[in-house]
């Protein structure tokens, strides 16, 4: 007398779950890409030129730019911080668009 045990060996179940994992990681890096504007690249070169130059100089440099309609400013610190005084909408630390302005 044979029995036929229907089921799931672990190798099978290993399996699916890499397949699931991989996939799960190709749709958040899709996810989590912003499309970057022309102005987006320009805004953060000013970014970064301010940032290089407080952290050269040891001293605050504020930079005011205009974005779409609004002048912006913004104040980089010696240490490499950031400080906006009105909503960029741009991640202060990458100079790419926040996720909340798309």
């Amino acid at each position: 007398m044979t029995t036929d045990r229907g089921g799931v060996t672990l190798i099978e179940l290993l399996v699916v779950l890499v397949l699931l994992g991989v996939s799960a990681g190709v749709v958040g890096l899709a996810l989590t890409r912003a499309p970057e504007s022309p102005e987006a690249g320009e805004v953060a070169a000013i970014l970064a030129r301010a940032r290089r130059d407080a952290m050269r100089t040891g001293r605050a440099v504020t930079r005011t730019f205009v974005a779409g309609d609004t002048a912006r400013t913004v104040t980089a610190l010696p240490d490499g911080r950031l400080i906006s005084y009105a909503g960029t909408r741009m991640d202060l630390l990458s100079g790419k668009p926040s996720r909340d302005s798309l």
